[in-house]
């Protein structure tokens, strides 16, 4: 088995080691013992997929996240200001 593969996740969201699904059905590179322990939660909606069909998948999800951080409003610093 390769070192890293695809997982698609049916939710966007992230799992005990940090990985993110930026959205629904997001697909993005894990180690495969991971993955493995991933696929055997159960109702958990992450599937390995091949590389070729990922492909794709990845390149869309990237476009549309994309768009939603540049509509998204600019976080502003919030704190005291010393004198």
């Amino acid at each position: 088995m390769p070192d890293m593969v695809h997982v698609r996740k049916t939710q966007a969201g992230t799992d005990s080691a940090g990985h993110v699904w930026p959205t629904d059905g997001a697909v993005i590179e894990v180690p495969a013992e991971h993955a493995l322990v991933l696929t055997r939660i159960p109702d958990g909606g992450f599937d390995i997929v091949e590389a070729e069909a990922a492909t794709g998948v990845a390149e869309e999800h990237e476009d549309k996240r994309g768009e939603a951080a540049s509509r998204m409003p600019q976080k502003r610093a919030v704190g005291r200001v010393s004198e």
